[in-house]
């Protein structure tokens, strides 16, 4: 048998534990990573993960049960502290093969760190990174001790045994799926464990009995007996040595489908049937799980060309996902339980979904009046790309951003150019869905006198001279049937024309599709050092910057509810790069974050913004140290701070000092 193809990352590499990131491909479709950890935790074997360095990021289930631990605890840690050094030394030498992306197994007796003895079958999948090195693998570890002391014990008796047990002992050693043997009248000689285990019968229980009454349903027992006495007159059968998918029944009555296989042994004087039989259970789940996620994939893109009449839907939306986006959040700080805080990651994913489709609704056909101002057109586009970000990436999709800090601002509608944004983007991703690695979407900025330039740019195959003069047509689409509707690019024409501007489509340089966003820059925007610029209604433009997405969230939704504008959130580096501090009344920032503090990122503010001298709030929850790094800062009497946790009166509070 040939070597099993090392596993490919689907992305750029961000460690191994993104090969059980929430969605991994499948053929047909896609698999979010609740299925994928459903069907580990089904399979009746261990599965852990390891990275390069042999140290676990993932256990299923099983595996977990046999550890005796959580898997945060065997997180980060090696083999030889989870299960010994005995082990440590079969799985370290492996490490060298899997480099080379072989797939090397085992089979043998293992001694563990609590000197228990288990006989076990062990694969290990490598993983291979794009650049061809191993960044982990997966094995997959069958404990088949029961079954190996039942054949030692067999294999001692087994010159007692007569021809009966004979045939039924070299039987259940053929394969690792339930197996029965039964005679010419239907009755049950002999199962194997797994038969026992998919069933729910022992032996003392099943064997004598006929395979009719054990596991045939009542609906199918008067064909079975038909075709038995049919083969038995004639010899002619129907089902002997094909593979068949039929249902079964449990003890307990409840009916499931196997994949079915039967074989005839003649012996002298008379012949037995065995039957190899492979539950489907958790392939069939699988299988309509993936049918109803294309179902979901088809209707959202039916519902697209319904934006319009679906706003007035959308608002009332809006409610009901906010208490389940901070429902689900709660649940999954707070629950103690693994699989209920699963379980609330994935309704906190789907609420926040919900709630991105849902603001495209209202954005692209809301009823409010056009709200024109000055807009910073970087942090438009940065917003843009977080929004998409996580349908690019499981697409495979690089983005590259080439923004010219100096730009100025536009008047314009933030929301209506925010979906033209997107909506060319989105129109890359499905021109590149077909194309080879790597796909790459830039966008950029630019200015020319009197005019700002927005560029989005990809390495697909581009449109058709044919097709250009039409591109921009009402309902003409170059996607497949049920892809497209044919409305986005003639919308983003008209926006963009309301706005005084134009777009047009060009030639990319590495031969992909380019369209050319021109608008008029603002006769008058906020400049850099002057005072601030509270809103006509005394409510400030806030900038919360924290690398904790909950925490940022759950401030600016305090911040909106007290009548105030936050601007789009970004990290701290892009916040300082795209120049949107240039736009804040007010600063809330981290203490710490990765890559630049707040307090370093306070004196980068106040470098390019002097006004915002005393506006820029720490947060902080180190309680032990924070206090201190603030207390040492040259300019700590004029630094804010707010501990968190914080409350809404906290919140009230930083702000009334500059009331």
């Amino acid at each position: 048998m040939a070597p099993a193809e090392p596993l490919r990352e689907a992305g750029p590499p961000e460690g191994f534990g993104a090969l059980l990131d929430d969605r991994v491909l499948a053929p047909g479709g896609r698999l979010d990573a609740g299925i994928l950890g459903t069907l580990f935790d089904a399979l009746p074997a261990r599965v852990v993960a390891l990275d390069a360095d042999g140290r676990y990021v993932y256990a299923n289930r099983e595996a977990l049960d046999f550890f005796g631990a959580s898997l945060d605890e065997i997180t980060g840690r090696t083999v030889a502290e989870v299960l010994g050094e005995a082990m440590d030394q079969r799985t370290t030498p492996l490490l060298e093969q899997l480099r080379l992306g072989e797939t090397p197994r085992w089979t043998d007796w293992a001694v563990y760190k609590d000197g228990q003895r288990r006989f076990v079958e062990q694969l290990y999948a490598p993983c291979m990174g794009s650049d061809g090195r191993l960044i982990g693998f997966l094995a997959f570890i069958r404990d088949m001790t029961e079954l190996k002391l039942r054949e030692e014990t067999l294999e001692r008796r087994l010159a007692a045994l007569d021809e009966q047990e004979r045939v039924s002992t070299a039987i259940i050693k053929t394969s690792i799926d339930a197996i029965m043997v039964v005679d010419e009248e239907g009755v049950l000689l002999d199962l194997n464990p797994a038969a026992m285990t998919t069933f729910g019968y022992s032996r003392a229980a099943a064997v004598g009995r006929t395979i009719a009454d054990l596991i045939i349903p009542p609906t199918m027992r008067g064909a079975h007996a038909a075709g038995m006495a049919r083969y038995t007159a004639t010899g002619i059968s129907r089902v002997l040595d094909q593979r068949l998918t039929v249902n079964a029944m449990r003890a307990d009555g409840t009916i499931f489908p196997i994949e079915l296989t039967i074989s005839e042994i003649r012996l002298p004087g008379r012949r037995v049937f065995t039957a190899h039989l492979r539950d489907l259970t958790a392939a069939r789940a699988a299988e309509e799980e993936m049918a109803r996620q294309r179902d979901r994939l088809h209707q959202a893109e039916k519902l697209s060309a319904m934006g319009s009449l679906l706003a007035g839907v959308a608002h009332e939306l809006n409610n009901p996902l906010a208490i389940l986006v901070a429902q689900s959040t709660l649940l999954v700080e707070t629950s103690s339980d693994l699989n209920q805080r699963r379980r609330a990651e994935r309704i906190h994913a789907a609420a926040e979904r919900a709630g991105r489709i849902v603001k495209s609704f209202l954005a692209m056909a809301r009823q409010k009046p056009e709200k024109r101002e000055h807009v910073a057109v970087n942090p438009l586009i940065s917003a843009t790309i977080d929004m998409l970000a996580y349908g690019l990436r499981s697409h495979g999709i690089g983005v590259e951003t080439r923004l010219d800090p100096t730009g100025p601002a536009v008047i314009a509608d933030a929301d209506f150019l925010g979906q033209v944004i997107a909506n060319l983007v989105v129109n890359a991703q499905h021109a590149l869905a077909e194309q080879p690695e790597p796909r790459r979407i830039v966008l950029a900025t630019r200015h020319e006198p009197d005019t700002v330039v927005i560029e989005v740019s990809d390495n697909g195959p581009g449109v058709p001279a044919h097709l250009r003069e039409r591109i921009f047509e009402p309902y003409f689409t170059t996607k497949p049937t049920g892809v497209g509707t044919g409305i986005g690019l003639s919308i983003s024409k008209s926006v963009v024309g309301a706005h005084g501007g134009t777009i047009a489509l060009d030639t990319a340089a590495e031969g992909g599709a380019r369209f050319v966003i021109r608008l008029p820059v603002a006769t008058a925007q906020p400049g850099a050092g002057t005072p601030a610029a509270d809103t006509a209604d005394g409510s400030f433009r806030v900038l919360v910057v924290d690398d904790e997405t909950d925490v940022r969230e759950s401030l600016a939704e305090m911040l909106e509810l007290l009548g105030h504008q936050v601007l789009p959130p970004l990290g701290a580096r892009e916040a300082l790069d795209s120049g949107v501090a240039l736009m804040a009344d007010l600063v809330f920032v981290d203490l710490r974050m990765p890559g630049i503090d707040g307090l370093r990122f306070r004196d980068a503010v106040l470098a390019s913004n002097p006004r915002l001298d005393g506006r820029v709030v720490i947060m902080t929850g180190d309680a032990v140290e924070g206090p201190g790094l603030i207390a040492r800062h040259p300019d700590a009497a004029r630094i804010p701070i707010m501990e968190k946790p914080f409350t809404l009166g906290d919140v009230k509070r930083i702000l009334a000092e500059y009331d």
